[in-house]
């Protein structure tokens, strides 16, 4: 689990590093977030469905 949360800070910070040059780039990195963390929190929860 600590390595999935480094993995998943390691990639929103990649992706404001890339879109952060570019004012059109950075116009989508918002909604880009949005839609990584809800994809990470209802994955959690749907394998917690599971168990």
């Amino acid at each position: 689990m600590i390595l999935k949360i480094i993995f998943i800070i390691a990639g929103i910070a990649g992706m404001v590093a890339i879109f952060y040059a570019s004012w059109f780039w950075r116009a989508l990195l918002i909604p880009m977030v949005l839609i990584l963390f809800a994809d990470v929190v209802l994955g959690y929860f749907k394998k917690e469905t599971k168990k």
